[in-house]
């Protein structure tokens, strides 16, 4: 069996220097047991899930200060669903597709008790639409050849799932993901891990809306020459919305493109927490790595906390980072209004451009009334 390293969310050694973790905060509450453990049918998988169940009793579910997470009630266990197909080969590829995420204990959660989720193997070009995941999804994909376009739309009160995807050389993933909240209570955290080979392009969409607490992690590994990585993050927030996302992209080799480029618009007294990780190592030469955040304010209440990291090992690369965030550009209000749109009109049209190009590759697939309906329902 094929056994990896975890790969952890923040690399605490460089060159001579090692950071130092602070203490984690955790939240008491009342956590899964042992006969909570639903067997899959699956001995292969179940040894694993076994496995991965007696680590996620060492660890306590964290508390999150920025995000307001401090307490956490679990619903009930459901039968497993998940992973019941998986074969050695996709236990070998599951083993090295190990992360940290948002929290190391989230991961291991959906690991062990999902109530949905699938093994994909991808040979041939293929469409995949997933609109019914359940409270616990946990979903592994192997893009063999082909092109893959996988679209995943969350919308559940209560959601914790992990989506691995493994683009071999040559392949092509484009993958869109719709967190959507669905009242002001919901808590929706999901992890995703993508390790990419040699002449590969990926492509990820993701778009978050709603709810009390929203948590996105995207980890990209680039163990890979001449492979192509673009990140495009769409946020969108109202009422108290906490929205809390970490897009983490590390390079390895040498001679790969990887780009982080966030934005969205935030009103009422929604929250945005942007932390945005480009990680190069030593040997990675002739990368290029960018990372922005940008987003758009029109509310006096609204809040963005933008934490950028760059980390570079190597002198041969081309990397860069860039966060802003302001109300709306008067400019381009004055010029709509130049033409005849009233004032609001004129806001309202801008704050929706922020989001075009999303809806306008979402109409593919019948979309683009998902990020339509969420305007909607703040704009009026």
């Amino acid at each position: 069996m094929n056994t990896a390293k975890i790969e952890k969310t923040l690399r605490l050694e460089h060159q001579n220097l090692r950071g130092i973790v602070p203490q984690r905060k955790t939240i008491d509450t009342e956590d899964y047991k042992v006969d909570d453990f639903k067997p899959s049918g699956n001995n292969l998988l179940d040894e694993w899930r076994i496995r991965r169940f007696s680590e996620y009793l060492t660890y306590k579910f964290p508390m999150w200060k920025r995000t307001g997470l401090k307490s956490l009630p679990l619903p009930n266990v459901l039968p497993y669903k998940g992973l019941e197909a998986l074969d050695i080969d996709g236990l070998n590829l599951l083993e090295t597709l190990d992360f940290e995420g948002t929290d190391r204990k989230f991961v291991l959660l959906a690991d062990v008790f999902s109530s949905s989720g699938e093994y994909i193997v991808v040979e041939n070009d293929t469409t995949i639409v997933v609109n019914d995941v359940s409270q616990i999804d946990n979903t592994l994909i192997d893009v063999r050849s082909g092109e893959l376009n996988f679209v995943r739309i969350v919308e559940h009160p209560f959601f914790i799932g992990n989506l691995r995807i493994k683009v071999r050389r040559n392949a092509k993933l484009n993958l869109y993901n719709l967190y959507l909240g669905t009242s002001k209570d919901d808590l929706l955290i999901s992890n995703v891990f993508i390790d990419v080979e040699n002449d590969s392009k990926t492509i990820v969409k993701d778009f978050y809306f709603g709810g009390k607490i929203n948590v996105g992690y995207v980890g990209v590994r680039v163990n890979a020459e001449n492979a192509y990585v673009d990140v495009r993050p769409y946020y969108l927030g109202n009422e108290k919305t906490v929205i809390d996302i970490l897009y983490l992209m590390r390079f390895y080799k040498p001679n790969s493109y990887g780009n982080v480029d966030a934005k969205g618009v935030l009103t009422d007294e929604a929250k945005v927490v942007f932390r945005g990780i480009m990680d190069i190592l030593s040997g990675a030469k002739e990368v290029e790595a960018h990372q922005s955040n940008h987003a758009t304010l029109i509310s006096l209440k609204a809040k963005v906390e933008a934490i950028p990291s760059l980390m570079v090992d190597e002198n041969d690369v081309v990397a860069s980072h860039a966060a802003s965030s302001a109300p709306i550009d008067e400019n381009m209000v004055f010029y709509l209004m130049s033409r005849g749109i009233p004032k609001e009109d004129a806001q309202k049209l801008i704050v929706r451009g922020v989001f075009e190009t999303l809806k306008d590759e979402l109409k593919r697939y019948n979309l683009e009334g998902v990020v339509e309906h969420a305007l909607d329902s703040v704009l009026g």
